[in-house]
């Protein structure tokens, strides 16, 4: 118990940092809506449907028996199946998805971007390339390879998405979509392998 406190804890501190330099005016530019027009829309449409599929294949083939049994411990399937602390989905889940959105998508790209001066699309190359081996923590919690290869693939994809919609449409909508597209790939999972067992 006394080990959960401290991550929630833990948790709550670092996204007050993290907010902090936002208010001090660092990369204000990427709060909110920037360059969007049709074409961007239509990509931007086309990109989430292509992440949605794919999350849905991986649901349905990604995964075995193995596999299966080893995701019954991560914090959201754990929370569906034994419908308990649902304050860990509620409210600590999103903390983590707007925590690594302004790690991986807001600081990063901005750095690259305005530090470094790099071109666009090797700055969301770099960072989705740094949020997907961001995942190897995958393997400690689970031992497995095939969750290892599904996070580290999956991730790199909403890099690369999230990039562009952190320079369209700002952070936010990063956040949003993160949380949502996490939410529905666990509860795929959830539903597909542990809904009748409940």
């Amino acid at each position: 118990m006394m080990r959960k406190i401290r991550k929630y804890t833990t948790l709550g501190i670092s996204l007050i940092i993290l907010i902090i330099p936002m208010f001090l005016g660092i990369y204000i530019e990427y709060l909110f809506l920037h360059d969007l027009n049709l074409f961007v829309i239509l990509i931007l449409i086309f990109s989430l449907l292509i992440l949605l599929l794919i999350g849905k294949l991986i649901g349905i083939y990604g995964y075995d028996s193995e596999s299966i049994e080893k995701m019954k411990k991560h914090d959201v399937i754990d929370v569906m199946i034994n419908k308990d602390n649902r304050i860990r989905l509620w409210l600590f889940f999103p903390i983590i998805m707007i925590i690594e959105e302004l790690i991986f998508r807001y600081y990063i790209i901005g750095f690259l971007l305005n530090q470094l001066d790099l071109e666009v699309i090797f700055a969301i190359l770099i960072s989705s390339l740094i949020f997907s081996l961001y995942h190897v923590h995958t393997w400690f919690a689970y031992k497995n390879l095939r969750i290892l290869l599904i996070y580290l693939g999956y991730s790199f994809l909403l890099g690369l998405f999230n990039g562009c919609i952190l320079l369209t449409l700002g952070i936010f909508p990063c956040v949003g979509i993160h949380s949502a597209l996490a939410m529905y790939f666990y509860y795929s999972i959830y539903k597909k392998y542990f809904k009748i067992a409940n």
